[in-house]
This record gives C-alpha cells, sequence and structure tokens, in this order.
C-alpha cells in the first residue's frame, strides 16, 4: 500500500466519522429544537397572537410592532416574524442583529379587528334562533317569498348618530335593533382611533393607541387628556356621509333573512368595515431562539466526540512520525554530502513515495560522486596527456643547449609535430567544454547527408588507401536534414579516422545512409579489431583509447567521440557503438529528418 493511498485512507476515515458525527448531531439537535420548538409554540402561541392582535387593534395600524415583537421574543424565547401580504413587517433575530434563523412554515393568522361587544352578539342570537324557530312551521315556498318581500322593501334611513359618539346610547337614540348597534360601534372604533392618533401628535397622551379593545375604546381619561382632539375625530367622522352611508347599507340588509343576522351577515360585514379603517391582517411564524438547549444529548455525544479526536490525534501522529524520520535522514544526508562526504547514503525501506524519494536523494547522490570522480579522472587524464609530450619536449630542448643532441631538421620536424598535437588536444578540450555548456555555435541549415558523406568519403580515401583499406559508401537516395554541415562533417570525419585506425590492412570501411520515416541513419561500419562490451560501455569518455597501453602512437587526443556524441545530441539525435572483438565495430549517427 502506498504511502499516498495511507494518508487517502486516513483521511476518509477522519472525514467519514466528523461527517457521520455531525450529521448525527445536527439531526439530534433539529429533533429536539423541533420538539423544543412545537412545544414553546403551543405554550405561547395564544399569549403572543393575542398581543399581536390587541396592539392592531388598539393602534389602528402596525407602527410600533417591534417593541412588541422584541418583548415577546425575549420572553418566550422563540424567534418571532410578522407578514403582511408579500412583506415582512418584523422579525426578532433582525431587531437582534443577528442571523435570520429558520422558521416553521405553518402560520398564525391574526385579525386585528375589535369583536361585537357582548349585548349586542346575545341581542344578534337571540333573534336568530326566534326567527328559526318561526321558520320550522314556514314552508320553502313561504320562505322565499319573504325574502323577495324583504328585498323588494326599502332600506330604511341611515340613523342620526349622537353628537358624542362616546356617550352611553340612550333608548330613544332610534338606533335600534344589532345592526344600529354594530353601525354605532363602528362609528366609535374610526372616532376613536382617530382622536388618540391626534392626541399622540399633540403629546396630550403617550401612545396612539386605545385603551379599550371594546365600545367606547377612548377611556375617561384619555377624552379628559385630549378634549380637542375627541372633539375633532367625532366631527371629521361625522362630515364623511358617504362612508357612513356605505356601510350602514351593508349592515340594513342583513335584516332581510333574520335567519343570518349573526351567521352569515351582520359579523363578517362588521370585520369588513372595521378593517377598512384600521390595521390589515398578518401572519405569525415562529422558529427556534438564540439559545441552542445542547443539554441532554448525553454520553453518545461525549464519546462520538472524544473517538473522532482520539483517531485524529493518532493519524496526525502517525503521519508525522512517518514522514518527519525520512526527512530528517535526508536532511542530515544533504547536509554531509554539502560537506563532502559523497560516499553519504539514507535508508529505504517499502514502496511508497517517501521510499522513492530516499532512492531519488541516492540516485543523485551517486550521481554527484560519480560526477566527482569524473571530474577527477579528467583532470588526471589531462595531466597525463599532456606531461609524456611536455617532457619529451623539455629532454629535447635541454639536449640541444647542452649540445648533448645535434640539432637537425628531422628533430625539429618532430618537435612541431608534438607541439601540433598539444595544440589540439587543447582546442578538442575547449570544443567539449564549450558543448558540454551548450555554448557550442551552431549554423543549421538544410543538407543532404547523402552528399555529406560521399565528400568526406572521398576526402579519407587516399587515407585508406595509404593503410591498405578499401572504403565504401552506400547513398543511393538524398537524406534530408537539417543540421550545422561543419559540424556533421566533424562526426564523419573522427568516426572514420578511428575506423581506419583501427583497421588492418586488407580490412574494409564502408559508410551508408538511408532513413526511416522521421529518422536519417549514418552508419560507419569497419572490419578492424572490435572491442568488448566494457569497452564499448567506455568508448564515448573522454581521454580514452581502445589501446590498453593507451600508447600515443595511436594518434588522436581521445576526445573526438566525446565530441561527436554532444554534437549529435545538440541536433536532437544520437550517436551508438556495437562491437565484436575480431569482427568490427560499427558506429550508427540518428538524425531527424526533414518532413518528406
Amino acid at each position: 500500500m502506498t504511502f499516498r493511498l495511507r494518508i487517502f485512507l486516513l483521511v476518509l476515515i477522519v472525514a467519514g466519522t466528523a461527517i457521520g458525527a455531525t450529521a448525527w448531531l445536527t439531526l439530534s439537535l433539529t429533533s429536539r429544537e423541533v420538539s423544543r420548538l412545537s412545544a414553546a409554540r403551543d405554550r405561547h402561541q395564544a399569549e403572543i397572537a393575542g398581543a399581536v392582535r390587541r396592539f392592531g387593534v388598539t393602534n389602528g395600524r402596525w407602527n410600533g410592532i417591534d417593541t412588541v415583537v422584541a418583548a415577546l421574543s425575549e420572553r418566550t424565547g422563540l424567534h418571532i416574524r410578522v407578514e403582511t401580504e408579500g412583506s415582512t413587517l418584523t422579525d426578532s433575530d433582525v431587531l437582534r442583529g443577528q442571523p435570520v434563523g429558520l422558521m416553521q412554515r405553518l402560520a398564525t393568522p391574526v385579525d386585528p379587528e375589535p369583536a361585537l361587544d357582548a349585548h349586542t352578539q346575545q341581542e344578534v342570537s337571540a333573534i336568530t334562533l326566534t326567527a328559526r324557530a318561526e321558520a320550522v312551521d314556514l314552508s320553502t315556498e313561504e320562505r322565499k317569498r319573504r325574502a323577495v318581500r324583504h328585498l323588494a322593501g326599502p332600506v330604511p334611513a341611515r340613523p342620526a348618530l349622537p353628537a358624542d359618539l362616546f356617550a352611553a346610547l340612550p333608548r330613544d337614540s332610534g338606533l335600534a335593533g344589532p345592526e344600529a348597534k354594530a353601525y354605532y360601534q363602528l362609528v366609535q372604533y374610526r372616532a376613536g382611533l382617530a382622536a388618540v392618533r391626534c392626541a399622540a401628535d399633540k403629546h396630550a397622551i403617550r401612545l396612539p393607541a386605545l385603551a379599550l379593545e371594546g365600545s367606547p375604546y377612548l377611556s375617561a381619561e384619555q377624552r379628559a387628556a385630549a378634549p380637542d382632539c375627541v372633539r375633532s375625530a367625532q366631527e371629521k367622522v361625522l362630515r364623511d356621509t358617504e362612508w357612513l352611508d356605505e356601510w350602514w347599507q351593508q349592515f340594513a340588509q342583513c335584516r332581510i333573512d333574520p335567519m343570518t343576522v349573526f351567521d352569515q351577515c351582520l359579523a363578517p360585514a362588521f370585520s369588513e368595515a372595521v378593517g377598512s379603517t384600521g390595521a390589515v391582517p398578518v401572519r405569525i411564524y415562529f422558529g427556534a431562539g438564540r439559545d441552542q438547549d445542547l443539554a441532554g444529548l448525553g454520553r453518545p455525544a461525549l464519546i462520538g466526540a472524544a473517538g473522532l479526536l482520539v483517531v485524529a490525534a493518532l493519524g496526525t501522529a502517525w503521519i508525522a512520525r512517518r514522514i518527519s524520520r525520512p526527512v530528517r535522514a535526508i536532511t542530515g544526508a544533504s547536509l554531509q554530502l554539502a560537506a563532502g562526504r559523497l560516499d553519504v547514503r539514507v535508508p529505504t525501506s517499502g514502496k511508497d513515495e517517501l521510499a522513492f524519494l530516499s532512492a531519488s536523494f541516492n540516485a543523485m547522490a551517486e550521481a554527484v560522486q560519480r560526477s566527482e570522480e569524473r571530474q577527477r579522472r579528467l583532470v588526471a587524464d589531462v595531466a597525463h596527456e599532456l606531461r609524456t609530450p611536455l617532457s619529451n619536449l623539455r629532454g629535447y630542448l635541454e639536449g640541444l643547449a647542452d649540445g648533448v643532441i645535434e640539432p637537425t631538421p628531422e628533430l625539429f620536424a618532430s618537435l612541431h609535430e608534438e607541439t601540433l598535437l598539444q595544440r589540439r588536444i587543447l582546442d578538442d578540450l575547449q570544443v567539449l567544454a564549450l558543448a558540454e555548456n551548450g555554448d557550442l555555435a551552431y549554423n543549421s541549415e538544410p543538407l543532404d547527408l547523402s552528399e555529406l558523406a560521399e565528400s568526406a568519403v572521398t576526402a579519407h580515401r587516399a587515407v585508406a588507401a595509404n593503410a591498405g583499406l578499401h572504403l565504401l559508401i552506400d547513398a543511393p537516395v538524398p537524406v534530408e536534414v537539417r543540421a550545422d554541415p561543419d559540424r556533421l562533417r566533424q562526426v564523419l570525419g573522427n568516426l572514420l579516422s578511428n575506423a581506419i585506425r583501427y583497421t588492418d590492412a586488407g580490412g574494409q570501411v564502408e559508410v551508408k545512409v538511408s532513413r526511416d520515416e522521421l529518422t536519417a541513419i549514418l552508419t560507419v561500419r569497419d572490419t578492424g579489431v572490435g572491442m568488448t562490451p566494457e569497452e564499448v560501455s567506455r568508448v564515448f569518455d573522454r581521454f580514452w583509447r581502445a589501446d590498453p597501453a593507451r600508447h600515443r602512437a595511436t594518434g588522436g587526443s581521445g576526445l573526438g567521440l566525446t565530441i561527436s556524441r554532444r554534437i549529435a545530441e545538440d541536433h536532437g539525435g544520437t550517436i551508438t557503438a556495437s562491437s565484436s572483438p575480431g569482427l568490427g565495430t560499427t558506429f550508427t549517427v540518428r538524425l531527424p529528418a526533414e518532413m518528406r
């Protein structure tokens, strides 16, 4: 199991446990809160609805309901929202300045209308019962005739109202019957609302609210505190004859069929009438209060939370230990590597990502060590390559200076040739350094690899003939590549020089050019002494020669193949070698071919 998979499974377990615990806790809290909210609503619903209705009745509008709702919410612990048709009047959570919580979908309707007084209701009930008792003996046709007769008859004239609308109704006032008394109560309600609003504006009373929920609505103290407002309100209502006539017509028509006076006519008409001058109906919604009841979740919640913490702590500790131990080891090893201990390695175990990280560090340390060893070998090889010829030059020059050696043209020619060889070694070192640093300049252009190979073979044909070799070329068709022609000639020249140098007289060197779909292929094959697999693996190393004695008579600087490989790689290609002892060697150069 990989380390990534272990972490994934651990995180999955912790996350699943946390989600499960959260879901259980949420469901438990929700269930408890719903139960608590239902119980609280059942306990306080009538109280809250009564308080809101009383406010609407006594104020005739909803200005100032915020104060009532805030006090009710504080006392009952419930979230209360009051809405009209299409808008929200107030919300206790908004009043507290906190996020608005969820509400129950079931609303409690409130109609802020004053009820008919008890005496009027008794009178309506008595008339209705009497009419129903009389109608028992009447046939359906007779009842219809009476109804038609009532409908055809004139509506009674609107009775005159007393100058003092809030006085007790005298017996001889002309306001006889329940419909007239309901009409008088309606007029009192409208006048009372107008009077208290006027008194509140003049600061005669503290609040614009009626003192009484029933007739006459104004208390004696309110009437005494603002007599001018009482008189002005009465005059205003009495002047509105159109409104008075409209509602008297509604009430008077309820006497057409006395059986429906209370149940189907007078009470609905009175409600509609007071609604035209009072507050509009509202709906009350209830929700959970601010304080969540967490008590009683019990031991399961504590055990679940403790278990989750234990799992998270153990998993985190395991992950920290599993990560920190190899990281500390790699950190210490990297410090030792930086201090010069190139043989330092870290232990690896397992097959997870941390094991791969340790293995990668060991591979890096190995590469650094090999690079350091190659650098040391390079310094040693350069010193070796230069020490012997310089010693020879020094010996000859000292011999000439002491008169021990006779100066001859042949000696000077030999010394000059030795100097040129050292210059070539230094030039090759400079080219190799530029190539390995990526600073070697290339002038790429389209060229025919077959043509380049033919020109190189022509240039080396005389050297091959002097060595007694057959130099062949197989390049039947043009092979287009994009490359630096001078650098490719350098590569092909190195390969041909090595092939001629290590092939005995009578042997053969063949140059072949071909291509496949994407690659141009240049092959140089000889029938020389060949190499062992170990020698093939080192053929591109600096200063390495196939001659085990590294005798300089074999010629060359030992850098040609190293430079050739770098040139091929810089062109996006490769160069490989294959060989068998006594059967010859084959070098293959592959370059990206131009699309046909």
